[in-house]
């Protein structure tokens, strides 16, 4: 999948909060996850380290969802990962509360956003309610495993480049989910949790989102 930039015309700086991660009592390793995924899961779990990653069981289950939906015509799926990056003792890990998709152009190798799409999806993020980052993306691979194409590789350290960034892939398939980060030459498997939704309490906003946003981008094939 290759995204081009939207051109930001504003942006608000927010720093990184210290809090505590979601418990460990409310935790459990991710559906379809490999056994040697649920061994970097389970190492993690009995370390003191908080995990890199946690996803509610609300973007959990939208992101499976929305890949099993088209599997069938074996077509892939996309959608960024909406959450907040926190520090806890020394350590930077991110929280996904949600995710934000809308219509698509894809095939069994390739997908974008429909570039009509866009102002669509721009009111929807902005009515998510919670004070979001973009902490990441998802996307499928009906059928063709878990990993990060050359072209995924150029979308994320064009787009998803800074140190919290993830990807996470699934393939409906074959049933089978990870999630990545960029390396310095290339990129690895990161671990992550998935938490009860209501187990963490969300961060509201306190004034209107404002964004200025070019809600055309171009889309590149």
């Amino acid at each position: 999948m290759r995204m081009a930039r939207p051109r930001i015309l504003g942006e608000t700086k927010r720093a990184i909060e210290e809090r505590e991660p979601p418990a460990r009592e409310d935790l459990r390793h991710a559906e379809w996850l490999s056994e040697e995924s649920k061994s970097i899961y389970e190492e993690v779990l009995t370390s003191a380290k908080p995990f890199e990653m946690y996803l509610s069981e609300l973007a959990e289950r939208k992101i499976h969802d929305h890949a099993v939906k088209e599997a069938s015509r074996r077509l892939e799926v996309m959608g960024f990962l909406l959450g907040e990056v926190n520090i806890w003792k020394g350590r930077t890990y991110t929280v996904v509360r949600d995710v934000g998709t809308t219509q698509l152009k894809s095939s069994s190798s390739k997908v974008r956003f429909d570039p009509e799409a866009f102002p669509k999806l721009f009111f929807e993020l902005d009515d998510s309610g919670f004070d979001y980052v973009l902490v990441g993306w998802y996307h499928s691979h009906p059928g063709h495993t878990c990993f990060l194409s050359r072209t995924d590789l150029d979308t994320q350290r064009s787009m998803f480049n800074q140190p919290y960034h993830a990807a996470l892939v699934i393939d409906p398939i074959n049933k089978d989910v990870k999630t990545f980060r960029l390396t310095e030459d290339g990129y690895e498997e990161m671990p992550f949790a998935v938490f009860r939704s209501d187990s963490h309490q969300v961060r509201r906003p306190t004034s209107k989102q404002q964004r200025k946003l070019k809600v055309k981008p171009v889309v590149q094939p």
